[in-house]
């Protein structure tokens, strides 16, 4: 794998979460995932993220959480 393989990939990457490629680019993306150690590990990384705030979006706040954020703001 070469730096630019790395480059492409991270380009795709968000668009490959995304499911937004075209097959081609879809292909390509997962052949440089498959060979490319680190780019899995960003891949893995983002895809944790994701999960992360869409688990965010539907949980409830608890109460006691909500009061430490409203003390912690500060007037503009």
């Amino acid at each position: 794998m070469s730096w630019d393989d790395c480059e492409k990939c991270e380009e795709l990457l968000q668009p490959y979460l995304d499911r937004v490629l075209s097959d081609e680019e879809r292909a390509e993306a997962e052949r440089h995932l498959e060979g490319c150690s680190y780019c899995r590990k960003r891949y893995v990384f983002e895809e944790q993220i994701r999960q992360f705030v869409r688990q965010s979006v539907v949980e409830e706040m608890p109460p006691e959480l909500k009061q430490k954020l409203a003390a912690l703001r500060t007037p503009l």
